[in-house]
């Protein structure tokens, strides 16, 4: 399978492997096919392969939960894979994949994907661009449900073509801030919300679980929609781009992040064995992030956080943070109890915001399959 071989360097997740052992690997693909139209792997299953496309097309897709529309991720040709992120994780598979055409495929099973990662370490820098990439795509299709649920609800309708339930389910899932009011037979029920959060629900004095009883009963009449939970959605929307959440202010916000969580990790530890742990992780990833030396951080003798960017706030700072982090919390929990109680989410709620839209969390919760323990 010499063409499967050369496919095989040029794949960004195997450039730092030995050609000896790769050739290893390339003996152990096996050649499939599906016709058009095929589902090759699907959302929720268990990962076992990963496949490289030899000829032909595949569409990648995720699936809004209790709808019929379906959201396309990207489109994969000859040369492409897809697959691998299930066995790195080891979580189901996050996406369905479909044949657009008959397709021919190389398969390399996860017994034989899990030997390759045991013997090369130095892989691990391929993974962290691999997670970027996949993080992003996880982005457009957040972005693609939004649109989807703005199409379909508008800011004023009828209960009768919407209903009770999927309003309220809609206002959860776009982190709703603002109010909706039902009308029904006269009667006027106004529900506010903060962040997807039901903060209060007025209806004729009730209390909310007598009034909510009620509603929810409710098959016709007509909702609305508050035309500032729109402009709300339209800033979050506008500040997604790196020119706002990026420079001075965004760093000063992880600043805060990092002295909150390092005087925790002091408070289990002391400042020195803090210290110590944090000079090992910085050590075994320096050479991965570039971007490692705008940091300063110092628990022993004294307690400094600094963040200087040369330039501005990037998304590689963001993921160094969050593998350097995750390393010093496992580090840490092998020797201390206590830590098993600790939260990466932030006590603040400004800060826990920023670092959410950074995508921060799920760098973090992604981080421990990355490291190189």
């Amino acid at each position: 399978m010499a063409n499967a071989f050369e496919k095989l360097k040029k794949i960004p997740l195997f450039q730092a492997i030995p050609e000896n052992e790769l050739s290893q690997i390339d003996k152990q693909l096996k050649e499939v096919t599906f016709a058009k139209g095929a589902i090759i792997i699907s959302e929720g299953e268990v990962g076992d392969c990963l496949y490289l496309i030899k000829t032909g097309q595949v569409k990648v897709i995720a699936e809004l939960k209790d709808e019929a529309e379906e959201i396309i991720l990207s489109y994969l040709s000859k040369g492409d894979y897809f697959g691998e992120m299930s066995l790195i994780t080891g979580e189901p598979r996050s996406a369905t994949v479909i044949a657009e055409s008959d397709v021919k495929l190389w398969q390399l099973d996860k017994k034989n994907f899990d030997a390759l990662m045991l013997n090369n370490p130095s892989i691990t820098i391929s993974l962290t661009h691999m997670l970027s990439q996949r993080l992003r795509m996880a982005n457009k299709a957040r972005e693609s449900s939004e649109r989807y649920y703005k199409h379909q609800i508008a800011p004023r309708g009828n209960l009768t073509e919407i209903g009770v339930i999927k309003l309220l389910k809609y206002a959860e899932e776009n982190s709703l801030t603002g109010e909706i009011t039902l009308v029904h037979n006269e009667k006027n029920a106004i529900f506010h919300y903060q962040k997807g959060q039901l903060e209060a629900l007025e209806f004729e004095e009730k209390d909310e679980g007598e009034a909510m009883d009620e509603i929810l009963e409710w098959e016709n009449g007509e909702f609305i929609i508050e035309p500032r939970v729109f402009k709300i959605a339209e800033q979050i929307e506008e500040e997604k781009p790196e020119d706002v959440l990026r420079g001075k202010v965004t760093c000063q916000y992880f600043e805060q992040y990092l002295m909150e969580k390092f005087a925790g990790f002091i408070r289990f530890s002391g400042s020195r064995i803090t210290q110590s742990t944090l000079n090992k992780s910085f050590h075994k990833f320096r050479a991965y992030f570039s971007v490692a030396d705008d940091f300063k951080i110092i628990t022993a003798p004294e307690f400094v956080v600094k963040i200087e960017p040369e330039t501005s706030w990037t998304e590689k700072h963001t993921l160094f943070l969050a593998v350097l982090l995750r390393d010093v919390v496992e580090t840490l929990s092998r020797d201390l109890v206590g830590i098993d109680f600790w939260s990466v989410r932030s006590a603040d709620a400004e800060v826990d915001d920023i670092l959410t839209r950074h995508s921060f969390y799920e760098y973090f919760n992604q981080a421990a399959d990355f490291i190189n323990e």
